[in-house]
């Protein structure tokens, strides 16, 4: 058999959130774009859902902190989400972006991008 990779992607994961330095973005929430690729590790899945990893999960993990205080950085929230996907059972790497599409006119998007291992 072929040497095989896997990855459970979340893309475009669009929620509001308080997040940043300025006081406006304390204030208000803001609208924030999460992308999550997880590496996981291959196994044979007789295609049921209980033997994968389900991109649920991640949405779970995104939302559960997504909805926390406000924070400061981009860096904080997608490290957050980065530590706890790791934490899932077949997980091997993690690449986490986030970015925030409305702070810059036009279609300039600013953002963060984590990756983090095992």
């Amino acid at each position: 058999m072929s040497e095989m990779q896997r990855w459970v992607k979340v893309n475009n994961f669009e929620t509001l959130m308080k997040l940043g330095v300025y006081p406006k973005e304390q204030i208000n929430a803001q609208r924030v774009i999460i992308d999550v690729t997880l590496e996981v590790n291959i196994n044979i899945h007789h295609d049921k859902i209980k033997n994968v990893l389900s991109y649920e999960e991640i949405i779970i993990i995104i939302n559960k902190i997504s909805k926390k205080n406000h924070k400061f950085l981009a860096e904080t929230v997608a490290e957050d989400i980065a530590q706890e996907c790791l934490k899932l059972d077949t997980a091997i790497s993690v690449r986490v972006s986030l970015k925030k599409p409305d702070i810059i006119s036009g279609k300039t998007e600013v953002g963060v991008e984590v990756l983090l291992k095992k």
